[in-house]
């Protein structure tokens, strides 16, 4: 579950959905608290600003008809406003209070220290904040101190208001970011499938005149399937001019290789020759015939790796195959002293060449019988789990060296060589590397020296029987 989802997040679609979204998401919480910020900043002003303005009115009120005119409007205005959200004391010299309104829950335990504030001159104030309210502390004279408090009620509530909006806006916003971003990386992906079903289509089946459609859109995408496109008709010429060379090389070969081998049977038929010149004619004829061989082995390994041959794809009992095989090679094996050891699963079907697949398979089975010791044994065993169809094919014999494992596939190399034993072209598992590839098979190598090696195939299984 963790490694679908793994993969599902992998996907450049989702990347870039993700991406889209978490970067407009970022932006509009960055827009926001760049708002809120300056929106608290005003609103904090603006309570400051209006209790500045009262003040100075009742100073005004106090010049014109001195303190008790003062708290009787005060008083007139406490009845009209909510006390909840603003409050007014009036202090004397003493540091009495000689008027307060403050006397609701929330308000009565504010206290205003005015040791605090003895430096306050007439006509000068200060604002403070304290609990839930913006407080100024006005020094209306010598005598008296005013005292207004607005509550923050009103600022926080509209600041809440703002965050509702954000949080419900910024849902809406970022599920129609997820929506947007899909849709244009669903239109980037989209030429990207297009290019990777090409290359996709390219490697299974090597149908070279296939290419990358273009939208004309002329974007990038649109640059790199041009691109992509002048490449495969260099490759087309390529592989043709080289398809054309190698049959070309190959005939040209054939023909004085037969005539060395003519000429030689007809001499060694006229039986005028010595016993040593007869032998040499003898090793003349068996070479011509591994030339002849590792010449058509070439070919055949050119033309499944160029894509130019067509392998006949059709649904085959691989059990049935092994069989055969078995069959053919033990009895072969017994005559080297090795026995062969079989444990397939019936009707096993892929989808494959009978004939190509055959002739790999034989390849991995011939090596096992050469390069075994005597009394050896050779293990095939053939199995189904889950999806996949697993061949191996392990034996006792003289195992490859670590170092070498990662060079056996490669043509004419013969790990063998560095033992001093010369047995084979060197093409036999490049050709099983390239039928298998053709197979959209896995090969893998295991192999220890003096021990053995065991090749492991790896089929995909055909589920619609």
């Amino acid at each position: 579950m963790f490694l679908k989802l793994t993969k599902t997040v992998n996907k450049i679609g989702i990347k870039i959905t993700l991406l889209y979204s978490t970067l407009l998401l970022l932006s509009l919480i960055a827009s926001f608290f760049t708002v809120y910020s300056f929106f608290e900043i005003y609103l904090d002003d603006k309570i400051k600003q209006e209790i500045t303005e009262k003040a100075k009115s009742y100073k005004i009120l106090f010049k014109q008809e001195g303190i008790n005119g003062l708290k009787k409007q005060i008083l007139k205005e406490a009845e009209i406003i909510n006390n909840k959200d603003e409050f007014f004391k009036i202090y004397d010299n003493k540091g009495s209070i000689i008027l307060n309104t403050n006397t609701l829950i929330h308000t009565q335990n504010i206290v205003i220290n005015l040791e605090n504030y003895k430096k306050l001159t007439p006509d000068k104030y200060e604002i403070v904040s304290l609990d839930d309210f913006h407080i100024i502390i006005y020094k209306l004279s010598p005598k008296y101190t005013l005292v207004i408090g607005k509550s923050k009620h009103d600022k926080n509530r509209l600041l809440n208001r703002l965050l509702s909006i954000f949080y419900n806006s910024g849902i809406i916003v970022f599920l129609l970011s997820l929506i947007g971003g899909f849709l244009i990386a669903n239109s980037i992906t989209r030429k990207i499938k297009r290019i990777s079903n090409t290359a996709k289509e390219l490697s299974t089946s090597m149908k070279l005149e296939k290419r990358v459609p273009v939208s004309q859109a002329g974007d990038e995408l649109d640059d790199l399937a041009v691109v992509i496109n002048n490449l495969l008709d260099r490759i087309e010429i390529l592989v043709k001019t080289l398809k054309e060379t190698t049959e070309s090389i190959a005939h040209d070969l054939k023909t004085p290789i037969a005539r060395i081998r003519a000429a030689s049977e007809n001499m060694l038929m006229k039986n005028k020759v010595s016993k040593e010149c007869s032998d040499l004619l003898v090793y003349i004829i068996e070479e011509t015939e591994s030339l002849n061989q590792m010449i058509a082995d070439l070919l055949t390994i050119s033309k499944l790796e160029s894509g130019t041959f067509q392998l006949s794809m059709e649904k085959v009992n691989l059990s049935k195959i092994i069989k055969n095989l078995y069959s053919l090679f033990k009895d072969y094996a017994l005559t080297k002293g090795i026995k062969i050891e079989m444990e397939v699963d019936e009707d096993i079907y892929i989808l494959g060449d009978e004939k190509y697949l055959s002739r790999a398979i034989a390849n991995l089975l011939d090596n096992a019988i050469k390069f075994n010791k005597q009394d050896g044994k050779i293990f095939i065993k053939l199995k189904e789990i889950e999806d996949k169809v697993i061949l191996i094919i392990s034996d006792t014999g003289i195992g490859i060296p670590e170092d070498k494992l990662d060079k056996i596939f490669d043509k004419f190399y013969r790990a063998d060589e560095s033992r001093g034993i010369y047995m084979g072209s060197g093409l036999g598992l490049s050709l099983v590397k390239a039928v298998l590839d053709r197979h959209s098979a896995e090969i893998k190598v295991f192999s220890k020296e003096n021990e053995g090696t065991t090749f492991e195939i790896t089929f995909g299984k055909i589920t619609n029987l």
